[in-house]
């Protein structure tokens, strides 16, 4: 849902800050604005995506598994969930508890402050359905030099990253790391998500 926001702020504003970042399409557009009217929170893909989280929710309940969002392609990195809006329920037994790692291509360079600002901002806790709610984790309450975060932007972090991703065998968890290169360019810092497994029993609500 973060990336609905950046429109709010308008495509003109953020091309002229695109180009001085060098980060324009052949024809002079803001590379982000392709990436804006694909990502599948626009407006046009609202209800397709609705209707593909709830049939995964199903498929999740039926066969005991855990469902994990791989995503990328937005220049930044962040991780954030869909849960049961029901608090007490823990994700080991939501079927409904699906993160959504925010991981891109090593190589792509990171948008302008005022994009991931804007990205940052509409980044609220949402509702699916009336059982189901999203929301960012504040993942970045440190910069990978120790200090805060660009405006304190916790949720999102505009630097060269990957991900990688092992499974713990003794809880059978997934450990997802996002690595975030350093300022010197050498180097990352790990960013740590658990993803607990989902338990394999009917008890489900």
């Amino acid at each position: 849902k973060a990336l609905s926001g950046i429109k709010s702020i308008g495509l003109t504003k953020i091309g002229f800050i695109a180009k001085q970042r060098a980060i324009v399409n052949i024809w002079g557009e803001p590379e982000l604005s392709d990436d804006m009217n694909d990502h599948w929170t626009s407006e046009v893909h609202m209800e397709e995506r609705k209707k593909f989280v709830l049939r995964l929710q199903e498929f999740a309940r039926r066969h005991h598994v855990r469902v994990t969002f791989v995503g990328g392609d937005v220049h930044c990195c962040g991780a954030g969930r869909f849960a049961s809006a029901n608090p007490s329920l823990p994700p080991e037994r939501d079927f409904r508890f699906m993160p959504q790692i925010i991981s891109s291509a090593i190589m792509n360079i990171p948008p302008p402050n005022l994009v991931i600002r804007a990205v940052h901002s509409s980044a609220k806790t949402y509702e699916l359905d009336n059982y189901t709610d999203e929301l960012m984790y504040k993942l970045f309450e440190k910069d990978v030099n120790g200090k805060s975060p660009p405006n304190n932007n916790t949720k999102l972090l505009a630097r060269r990253n990957f991900s990688s991703y092992v499974e713990d065998l003794n809880s059978h968890a997934m450990i997802v790391n996002i690595h975030v290169q350093n300022e010197n360019n050498h180097g990352t810092k790990a960013y740590l998500i658990n993803v607990p497994a989902l338990a394999n029993d009917t008890n489900y609500v």
